[in-house]
């Protein structure tokens, strides 16, 4: 993105109630179009730009905002929406920091965040849902089971992955086989949360301390299974920083058990999770290193059954 164009500065007007002072494109985290506003108080915002397709994706990320304000959880303000032209916007309050991927952080600002990231997590999975569905806002099909949602799941992943001409079916059918099992292993014990799902650094803003002061990009958020964070937490986070997992989970469990089946859990998480990741790689045109890795790790998961 370079100037922006005459869409951005009159939704942004219209959000601040006058011109602002300042636009720019935004950083990672704020998705592919995204700008930083400054108003003439100097206070900044982030405006987000997709297609009218986003509406209900957007809908239901707004709700997750709000839950997650609720218990604690750092994060942006929803402070304006609008539809025009045949596309959608929002403006958010800016977190100041740094992403976490982007900081220079020494081992006690990792140790800070990793605790911090593991509370707010526990503390977003302590608010229920009333059932499992691909969206928090009622426009999605909702589940009283987590076998049940998972078996919809697995034919939405199945056709995208057909769609896209890149993922064996082979592949494919061996990870809905392994994925019915263990549903119907766990499915006594699952309950429905709202779940972040893409807790990658990215994601995470610190300040100069390595302190945790904002969870952002919440356009994937879900009422899943608890274990529906821990693909990301593990596959992005603790790839990073694989000597802090028994930290994270400390802090994620706050004193209080594992979970109930927590392997058999999380491992169904990161087998959806690494396949639909293929046919998305395909569909946005991500490296073929970021697809290669998530083959690989599929057929590691499916070479140690649990």
């Amino acid at each position: 993105m370079g100037r922006p164009t005459a869409e951005v500065e009159r939704i942004a007007a219209e959000a601040l109630g006058a011109a602002p002072a300042d636009v720019r494109p935004a950083g990672e985290g704020y998705g592919n179009e995204a700008w930083r506003l400054t108003g003439g108080d100097g206070r900044s915002y982030v405006l987000k730009l997709g297609p009218r397709s986003s509406a209900a994706k957007w809908a239901s990320s707004h709700e997750a905002l709000a839950v997650a304000r609720d218990v604690g959880v750092p994060v942006p303000e929803l402070v304006h929406t609008a539809e025009a032209d045949g596309r959608v916007a929002r403006v958010l309050t800016w977190i100041d920091g740094t992403p976490a991927s982007e900081a220079a952080l020494d081992d006690a600002q990792v140790d800070r965040l990793i605790a911090a990231l593991g509370a707010a997590v526990g503390a977003l999975h302590g608010s229920a849902a009333g059932g499992f569905s691909s969206r928090l806002d009622g426009s999605a099909p909702t589940f009283a089971t987590w076998r049940d949602y998972l078996a919809h799941r697995m034919v939405e992943i199945a056709g995208r992955c057909e769609a896209s001409g890149a993922v064996d079916p082979v592949l494919v059918e061996r990870v809905g086989r392994e994925v019915a099992r263990l549903a119907d292993e766990v499915d006594d014990v699952c309950e429905p949360v709202v779940c972040h799902r893409d807790l990658h650094l990215g994601n995470l803003i610190v300040d100069a301390d390595g302190t945790l002061v904002g969870i952002i990009d919440w356009d994937a958020a879900e009422p899943w299974d608890r274990a529906g964070d821990w693909f990301k937490l593990e596959y992005e986070v603790l790839h990073a920083h694989p000597d802090r997992a028994d930290a994270l989970l400390r802090a994620y469990l706050d004193g209080g058990p594992v979970p109930p089946h927590w392997p058999e859990r999380r491992r169904i998480v990161h087998l959806i999770e690494a396949l639909n990741t293929l046919p998305n790689a395909h569909e946005r045109g991500w490296d073929d290193a970021f697809a290669e890795r998530a083959r690989r790790h599929l057929d590691d998961l499916l070479a140690d059954p649990v």
